[in-house]
């Protein structure tokens, strides 16, 4: 989605931390975000705010600069670019408390985001205090068992930057990625005359026909090309890659999917991603998750704020637990048998690893980490709470709460 309004001129240019994300690892450049990638989604932002990508840093003016872990708007590029020079601090505490926990930044609030002359990089910058809009997102009233899971409040805006530092933090930018089409399209509405709004309101009726409330939601979605929607299903303020199809009786709202992506008969899919290929099965609902390309995720008991990897196969009847009733979800550091730390979050899911299969009737406790390639099948009776020593290279089950070699006599 493109912004308007933006001086263009200035450079920007990326530097490479080679930090990867567990369990996936290689270039965090590919990062599954937005149906896309990171990176591309970064080029996106840089475009829609009128900066050039260059390989090298230009001399004797003043530049842009980035990491290649750091997701950001093209509303906030727009007001560093306003504000001068130095390195981005946002000293919101709200913003923070919601969306910090585990990202690798210098302090709070400062993020690998500059404007600047002179080589690239970070550690050597005055700080840019950035005052940038925020608002708390109002949610529907949750049920009191589970309302401590988001009494955090949600903090979000048209300009909004975050790290990616942790599996956690993939399910994090995609929700916000979604957020910025919300505030995008707010923003250009507070920004219409009396007028303007008659038209733009007359302009979605026309597009509807129909004054009905589904049909002009439904008529919000932004489809490529050979977008197929059955008659019967429910498809609502999505964005729709080329060759999407989603089948009877499915229910997509508030999503992206990527170029090829499917949803089967009966599936759920609300305020997801689903990259390339991806798909959703018969009866499959998924809530707050983020699909890599081609990643199949089958009818479970349901699976919220997760993610899932490049290729991974959820079969039937596989449980994700999300939602901790005492202290918060802890989750492994850095990879499998890494420390285990505070996520500082109630609510959250599993991270299932490039190519990983969890089978039928596995259990997987909140905050568990499958690496990649690896296989869970056969669980009996017993949870899911760590990886352990298991090989990725054959198939696993799960004893003592951990991954064990299977047996046979």
């Amino acid at each position: 989605m493109q912004l308007s309004g933006y001086r263009e001129g200035m450079k920007a240019v990326c530097v490479t931390t080679g930090r990867t994300v567990a369990p996936y690892g290689g270039s965090i450049g590919q990062t599954a975000v937005g149906g896309v990638t990171l990176a591309e989604t970064q080029a996106a932002a840089l475009e829609a705010a009128g900066f050039e990508l260059v390989d090298a840093a230009p001399a004797g003016e003043p530049y842009l600069v980035y990491s290649d872990r750091t997701w950001f708007t093209a509303d906030l590029l727009h007001r560093m670019r306003q504000a001068g020079q130095g390195r981005l601090n946002i000293s919101d505490e709200g913003w923070w408390a919601w969306t910090g926990s585990l990202q690798a930044v210098a302090s709070p609030g400062v993020y690998e985001l500059a404007i600047r002359t002179g080589p690239p990089g970070f550690a050597d910058l005055p700080l840019m205090n950035l005052d940038v809009p925020l608002r708390e997102l109002e949610l529907d009233d949750f049920h009191p068992a589970v309302a401590h899971g988001h009494s955090q409040p949600l903090i979000v805006g048209p300009a909004m930057v975050h790290q990616i530092d942790h599996w956690m933090h993939i399910i994090r930018v995609n929700q916000l990625v979604l957020v910025t089409r919300m505030e995008v399209e707010r923003q250009r509405w507070e920004r219409l005359g009396f007028l303007g709004r008659i038209l733009r309101v007359l302009g979605i009726l026309l597009r509807a026909r129909s004054f009905n409330g589904a049909r002009i939601a439904a008529s919000l979605n932004e489809k490529g090309r050979d977008v197929e929607i059955h008659p019967t299903a429910v498809v609502e303020l999505c964005v729709l890659g080329d060759g999407v199809k989603v089948g009877p009786h499915a229910v997509v709202r508030g999503s992206i999917l990527g170029a090829g992506a499917k949803v089967d008969p009966f599936a759920t899919v609300n305020a997801s991603v689903l990259s390339a290929g991806a798909r959703a099965g018969r009866y499959a609902f998924l809530n707050l998750c983020t699909l890599f390309p081609r990643a199949m995720v089958s009818k479970g008991d349901g699976y919220q704020v997760s993610v899932f990897g490049e290729e991974s196969f959820v079969a039937w009847g596989a449980t994700a637990l999300d939602l901790s009733f005492g202290a918060p979800v802890k989750v492994e550091s850095d990879g499998i048998g890494s420390e285990r730390v505070d996520s500082g979050q109630h609510f959250l899911g599993v991270a299932i690893g490039h190519r990983a299969v969890v089978g039928n009737g596995v259990r997987l406790r909140y905050g568990v980490t499958v690496p990649n390639d690896g296989m869970v099948v056969d669980p009996g009776d017993d949870l899911l709470r760590q990886w352990g020593e298991g090989p990725t290279s054959e198939p696993v089950i799960i004893e003592g709460g951990k991954t064990a070699r299977v047996t046979r006599d």
